[in-house]
């Protein structure tokens, strides 16, 4: 059948998929594809690029087929044809078919369409956030580590990364550390950073403006391609569907892939199965709270980066008081240097404490019982029942003592108030642990060391003068 036949009888078709599907679809994914040709029973249709073609057979292949079945029977064929218009012979179609039911794949570069010369592309990276200002610690060593070797060897080691923890731990930075340090080192190399909202968006830019083709053709070329808060797809079945060919294309050519999430892949929610396996094809590697020691480390590059000088005692107090955030700390420094400069105030306790209050839930208010408790439980590994409860294991009864020594000896509550805050103990019972404290110290130089480091930390975080 020659060429104005198919055009008649595909024509016959989208007339019968119009009535199935919206308007909007019919026009993004049907009106671009053109009838080649009609011969024994196989329609040959050509599509934009293999991008297009994943898309179409994932979503709308079964209209297409009921169509083709009631206006052609029920013997009829799908082949495809990728338009790739050679830029040294205009107008001339390369020749590469592939049957509606081959899942074996055949075009090494789908995404590599002749005729597009390579174009750089914005990197959307932030050149602030390298590796050298990106402090290593217990709590992000491997995390780091492993950036480092993405930045030597992109696409081999770690494909996809997927870096996964609480916010403000330092995900965004080590992501586009990872980028700027691939820029800098293979200068060649198309890296594209971008958060998985303005991804959704640009998405549906494309569908309103039926530009779904440029969408896709503007990663074709990219060697590493950054997503940050992958965790945003959920719930997005059209965002998933187009990332998920995206993503096929890229590994199956050795691009590098790294993502953040604020999840493990196994806990993210309303992600499709096939997503969350692909993510496990690489390393999923968790970003930790930094410790005390990290924590004064990042605190000193901040200072030293905004020209701020802070007293020693100062520092420790805001280390003591933001733990999970690190993003916290650098508002909080903005905040002091804003105060020490423009309403020439002295930055002391005081004044820190009242940002510090401004800017986290978790700072103490006043010395008490119950907040000795907490920070012997959190700096022990004690869980706060078990202190309260009756439990006689040895690191139990020893941070029940704890409590009662330092409640004794920092608050002004009576001992039958102690004991009643602790678990409904008796005064006899704060006595005897506080005397068991005076000796363990006299006896055990390493017990004596933790006693007078919680002391410090207590007296620091609750502001005990």
């Amino acid at each position: 059948m020659n060429e104005n036949s198919a055009v008649t009888t595909w024509n016959h078709v989208l007339e019968e998929i119009r009535r199935n599907i919206s308007p909007k679809i019919f026009n993004t994914w049907f009106i671009p594809i053109k009838p080649l040709s009609f011969e024994g029973h196989v329609l040959t249709l050509e599509v934009p690029n293999e991008f297009f073609l994943g898309h179409l057979e994932s979503n709308y292949l079964i209209p297409l087929k009921e169509a083709l079945r009631k206006v052609l029977g029920p013997r009829t064929k799908l082949a495809y044809q990728l338009a790739a218009d050679d830029y040294r012979n205009p107008g001339k179609v390369q020749k590469s078919t592939k049957a509606a039911q081959d899942d074996s794949g055949g075009i090494k570069n789908p995404f590599v369409i002749p005729g597009i010369r390579k174009q750089p592309v914005d990197s959307n990276l932030n050149p602030k956030y390298t590796f050298d200002n990106f402090i290593e610690g217990h709590c992000n060593r491997v995390a780091r580590q492993a950036g480092l070797q993405i930045a030597n060897k992109p696409g081999d080691l770690f494909n996809p990364l997927l870096l996964y923890g609480e916010t403000g731990l330092g995900k965004s930075h080590l992501l586009q550390a990872i980028g700027n340090a691939l820029v800098k080192k293979h200068q060649k190399m198309q890296v594209m950073y971008t958060t998985s909202d303005r991804f959704t968006n640009q998405f549906i830019q494309a569908i309103r403006n039926n530009s779904t083709n440029e969408f896709a053709m503007q990663f074709q070329n990219l060697d590493c391609l950054l997503i940050d808060d992958i965790q945003y797809f959920a719930g997005k079945a059209g965002t998933q569907e187009i990332f998920f060919h995206l993503f096929n294309q890229l590994h199956q050519q050795k691009k590098q892939i790294v993502l953040t999430s604020d999840k493990a892949p196994k806990d993210l929610k309303e992600i499709d199965d096939r997503l969350i396996s692909r993510f496990k094809w690489g390393a999923s590697l968790e970003l930790q709270s930094p410790d005390y020691e990290t924590l004064m480390a990042i605190l000193q590059t901040k200072c030293q980066e905004k020209d701020l000088q802070l007293e020693p005692s100062i520092m420790e107090v805001l280390c003591l008081n933001l733990k999970q955030n690190i993003r916290e700390l650098e508002g909080i420094l903005v905040n002091l240097k804003l105060q020490s400069t423009v309403n020439q105030m002295v930055i002391d306790n005081k004044l820190v404490r009242e940002v510090l209050q401004s800017f986290s839930n978790q700072v103490n208010k006043e010395l008490t019982v119950d907040g000795i408790a907490q920070i012997i439980s959190e700096q022990m590994k004690v869980p706060m029942e078990s202190i309260l409860g009756k439990g006689r294991k040895r690191n139990i009864v020893q941070a029940r003592q704890l409590c009662m020594y330092f409640a004794k000896k920092l608050t002004n509550k009576p001992l039958s108030a102690i004991g009643e805050a602790l678990g409904g103990k008796d005064h006899s019972t704060v006595i005897y642990s506080c005397d068991m404290v005076e000796t363990q110290r006299e006896t055990d130089p390493s017990f004596d060391d933790l006693v007078k480091k919680l002391e410090k930390i207590i007296t620091k975080t609750l502001g005990v003068k």
